[in-house]
């Protein structure tokens, strides 16, 4: 034992005390305590339990009372600990350490600093039977660290909300899977789509677990629970588009007309019908002023990385930007977020502005601009399949979606030029 050592004939027990909480132990640098005996198996024993004592009360002077790390530091004994006896006389290293640790647990239920359901979980992670899932999440999130700054947010936004209600995997059964999704749409009131993400995410990380044999592959508590979105989850509102007219009486307003960059907002997107963050993010290297189109990076899904031609109306305005080079992107000054996103606010601004005049609910948002491209489009007779391509819309039929190689620019810019607005 490292914490044994022989002074004369009787063995001590000594412990080291980390600087952090030497203030609290009278400045001392070490604690030491006979152990009575110069029998070095049983001074082991008696020893590990002075030493386990002390590291416990070093753990509550620096910590309160942490239950997740002080069964921790336990497991980590365990594990160190022999499971061979010495003598057939005497329990193992690992025995010894697992009686001090139900001593110490069964006197902090006495002393209430935890209850028992708590020192029953403690043991049982520390000796393996339980895992605790939240050491495991940031291994996990390692995988999306390629991914962009708006999805990697997204995952561990998902697993800690899934952290948060379960500690370990034994309390991952189905029936708490299903309490679980009831809370989140009674309690929490998250919309129906919300819900399915987060369960969909959810499992995915349990299946990180079981991939790398962190939890048993069987019995899956997801497969067995048959998750579904309770009918009591609110539906998403559905974005309604704006008139034409709207559009441009948002335009007219006075505070568009002295705010540049939302006027901008809203005529590229009156004309283009893209969303408000490929708008943010657009840089004048994107836009091919010979041949008059716009190539969007996108931001969701692989049909969102597309070329747009320029409306007529957008030629002139685009090009006095280009010869602008205090910026590289085409609407100035805005700065990027934590989570990589350039259009936050400059949303909001919108938002006050389409409350400011009348349109309060969730229903119509800039997004709804978007709409009216697609309903200005579609009232000019152009086909679902180019004003897809223009919006970067998934197709939804097999001919097109599968076998298409797209539009053509001149579709494209046909259909583009149908995009027509009451006199701004």
């Amino acid at each position: 034992m490292a914490n044994l050592k022989l002074q004369g004939s009787t063995y001590h027990a000594r412990l080291t005390i980390p600087k952090d909480v030497r203030s609290k132990f009278g400045n001392k640098s070490e604690l030491w305590r006979t152990t009575g005996t110069g029998d070095k198996r049983k001074a082991a024993i008696i020893g590990a339990e002075m030493v386990a004592a002390w590291k416990r009360e070093v753990y509550t002077a620096r910590t309160g009372l942490n239950v997740r790390e002080w069964t921790k530091e336990w497991a980590k004994e365990l594990r160190q600990a022999s499971t061979k006896p010495a003598d057939d006389d005497l329990p193992s290293d690992r025995e010894v350490v697992e009686g001090i640790m139900i001593d110490q647990l069964e006197i902090m239920v006495q002393d209430r600093q935890i209850t028992v359901p708590e020192a029953k979980a403690a043991f049982e992670v520390a000796i393996g039977r339980r895992v605790v899932l939240a050491d495991h999440k940031d291994d996990y999130l390692k995988q999306y660290r390629n991914h962009n700054i708006k999805t990697q947010a997204a995952y561990k936004a998902a697993v800690e909300r899934f952290l948060k209600r379960f500690d370990n995997d034994q309390e991952v059964t189905p029936k708490n899977l299903k309490l679980w999704v009831d809370a989140m749409a009674n309690d929490d009131n998250l919309a129906a789509k919300t819900i399915t993400r987060m369960i969909g995410q959810a499992e995915t990380f349990w299946n990180y677990l079981v991939e790398y044999e962190i939890v048993p592959r069987d019995p899956n508590p997801f497969t067995h629970a048959k998750l579904a979105v309770p009918k009591s989850a609110t539906k998403k509102n559905e974005v309604k588009p704006f008139t034409a007219g709207e559009v441009v009486e948002f335009l007219r307003s006075p505070v568009a007309q002295t705010d540049a960059q939302l006027s901008l907002l809203i005529t590229l997107g009156m004309y283009t019908g893209a969303r408000i963050e490929e708008l943010a993010m657009l840089k004048k290297a994107a836009l091919d002023l010979n041949e008059e189109f716009i190539h969007f990076k996108g931001t969701k899904t692989k049909a969102a990385v597309r070329e747009v031609p320029m409306h007529p109306v957008l030629v002139p305005i685009l090009a006095a930007l280009v010869a602008d080079h205090s910026d590289e992107y085409v609407i100035h000054g805005l700065n990027i977020d934590a989570r990589g996103e350039r259009g936050k606010a400059l949303g909001k601004r919108f938002g006050r502005l389409k409350t400011d005049m009348g349109f309060k609910g969730r229903d119509k948002v800039f997004h709804s601009i978007r709409k009216t491209v697609g309903t200005l489009l579609e009232q000019a007779g152009v086909v679902e399949g180019v004003a897809s391509d223009i919006l970067g819309h998934e197709k939804k039929t097999i001919t097109y979606g599968l076998y298409s190689g797209g539009s053509s620019m001149q579709q494209k810019r046909d259909a583009v030029h149908k995009i027509a607005y009451p006199a701004v």
